[in-house]
């Protein structure tokens, strides 16, 4: 891949840890940062694999298909589409099995460059990679322990007498059936020190003591 930056430009270009690569308005790649060449730029293991890594439509249409993200193929499609000019910035999120068969997530900022390079005579982008694996991971860490928490809200009837509760089929049943039933609460049997000197009278003297 020949660089198309300048001297300073390609050292800043190639020390930024996000994966970087500019294509044109055919989608092949004509430059591309170190960051890309050791991480997305990788050619897979699989001798099966017959992608060109030189041209990113064809690289996201294949990552869309070993993904089996309907959100992935979306944006796939959504470029394959797009076609020229780059007139506006883009972000979107992918997803991607790199050579070593990891899933890795991916914010995507498609930059259009602010001329035209002469040599190349054609419009260029700026594609950045940023890895947001583990955002994504924490992002659904957190929906699963949400949708874990169940909650109580509003009036219970609870009877004056026994202390059973009516819940929402118009069932009695035991507080301690009816918390196991909508929370993750579970019971262990003990005794209050009002109890046990109801019930057993001879060992409130023990009680006492303690207190």
């Amino acid at each position: 891949m020949r660089h198309v930056t300048s001297d300073l430009e390609r050292l800043s270009f190639q020390s930024i840890r996000h994966q970087l690569i500019i294509v044109d308005h055919n989608w092949i790649i004509h430059s591309c940062n170190r960051a890309w060449q050791q991480g997305l730029g990788q050619p897979s293991p699989n001798p099966d694999a017959n992608i060109n890594h030189k041209h990113y439509l064809h690289l996201t249409e294949a990552w869309a298909i070993r993904s089996k993200n309907a959100n992935m193929a979306l944006v796939a499609q959504n470029l394959k589409e797009r076609g020229i000019p780059f007139n506006r910035n883009h972000t979107y999120d992918i997803c991607v099995y790199t050579a070593y068969n990891e899933e890795r997530w991916f914010r995507v900022d498609l930059t259009p460059l602010s001329h035209t390079n002469s040599i190349l005579d054609t419009d260029l982008a700026l594609i950045a990679h940023m890895d947001i694996t583990e955002q994504r991971k924490t992002e659904h860490q957190l929906k699963k322990a949400l949708s874990e928490v169940r909650t109580l809200r509003g009036l219970l009837p609870i009877c004056a007498v026994c202390k059973q509760i009516k819940d929402e089929e118009e069932h009695w049943t035991s507080v301690e059936s009816y918390l196991e039933k909508h929370t993750h609460a579970e019971f262990t049997h003990d005794i209050c020190p009002e109890c046990i000197r109801r019930l057993y009278p001879k060992y409130s003297n023990i009680l006492d003591k303690r207190s």
